[in-house]
């Protein structure tokens, strides 16, 4: 049976450390949600890509960016919801 945390070790830490930051400055140009939104599609096109068998290393890319896009915009994404009411 395939298992996600199976994949966990094949993350890209530099790209996910690297998107990360990117994803801080775009916070500048976009609103939260839609980070949130092209980050979960990245991930979510990863996580796909994860089982095919000649797609690991795009995937382990596309996900680890993902990932760290993910980083700044759910902070940011609770802040804006909590601060709406």
């Amino acid at each position: 049976m395939y298992q996600i945390h199976s994949e966990v070790p094949r993350l890209r830490w530099p790209w996910v450390v690297a998107s990360a930051l990117v994803g801080v400055v775009a916070l500048t140009q976009l609103s939260p949600f839609e980070l949130l939104g092209v980050s979960s599609a990245l991930v979510l096109i990863g996580l796909i890509a994860f089982r095919t068998e000649h797609g690991r290393d795009i995937a382990a890319w596309t996900t680890s960016v993902g990932v760290g896009l993910m980083i700044p915009a759910v902070p940011m994404a609770v802040l804006r919801g909590v601060n709406s009411f």
